[in-house]
């Protein structure tokens, strides 16, 4: 199996198409990190782990063995985001919580990324981004253990798939 972006559409779309994508295999472990835009009765053998947070995509990250296939839905959000701190002048306790929070949560993304990097051999990723441009940049400034050479891309957006070794 190969790894795959699936962008563009809504994200009930991207849910979907990635669903569809997990039920096809057989005689495989699915592991769905933060599983948020998928139903709640998932497929037999398809497991969601994690909460709808940084903390659960982490942990899904940690239970992946070989063999395993993990999806991550929005992985443009659990990958990426802000990393400069809001302007506090005024020395606002408002704006100083929020900058605490998304410091955490910039360290907490970096453990993610790194996580992700060191998947076991064998291992399959399915991710689902908003459009293929962030997967591709995401994928090009924020490594994630695949590369777009080696992974395959649909585009719901364009109604197109990437194939490795096809011209983008």
């Amino acid at each position: 199996m190969t790894n795959l972006i699936i962008a563009g559409g809504t994200r009930r779309e991207r849910s979907q198409t990635l669903l569809g994508q997990l039920e096809g295999g057989t005689g495989r472990r699915w592991l769905v990190a933060v599983p948020c835009g998928l139903p709640y009765d998932m497929p037999d053998g398809i497991h969601g782990i994690g909460l709808n947070d940084l903390d659960g995509a982490l942990d899904a990250v940690g239970r992946v063995r070989p063999g395993d296939t993990l999806a991550v839905e929005s992985v443009d959000y659990w990958a990426m985001g802000a990393s400069e701190p809001i302007p506090n002048p005024d020395n606002n306790p408002n704006v100083a919580r929020w900058n605490a929070m998304a410091a955490a949560a910039a360290r907490k993304r970096a453990r993610f990324r790194h996580a992700m990097q060191s998947l076991p051999d064998g291992a399959t990723i399915m991710m689902t981004a908003s459009t293929l441009e962030a997967a591709e940049r995401l994928l090009g400034a924020f490594p994630m253990g695949v590369s777009c050479i080696s992974c395959e891309r649909l585009d719901l957006d364009r109604c197109t798939a990437f194939r490795p070794g096809m011209a983008a």
